[in-house]
């Protein structure tokens, strides 16, 4: 019999390495404002969206599941749930 080789990710929160099929994987696009006035105004920012992985017991803990993720609706909900401020 075959064994199957999991891939594993690091969760966000408490670091624990969980598999990736049962992880919660969610993106995040930074919204940056720089505080730089006059002058020295920057021309041009970076910013590419942050992928981050939370494990089903952060997940569980949070109230965070698939089925919210998935709803496009809930976003803002989801990031106060999480303490990520934009």
């Amino acid at each position: 019999m075959k064994s199957k080789k999991y891939k594993y990710v690091h969760c966000y929160y408490c670091g624990r390495m969980a598999r990736l099929d049962k992880a919660i994987k969610l993106t995040i696009s930074p919204k940056l404002k720089p505080d730089v006035s006059g002058e020295y105004s920057p021309t041009l920012i970076l910013s590419s969206p942050i992928k981050i992985y939370i494990c089903p017991a952060c997940a569980r803990y949070r109230g965070i599941s698939k089925q919210d993720i998935k709803n496009k609706n809930k976003e803002q909900e989801i990031l106060k749930k999480l303490g990520i401020e934009m």
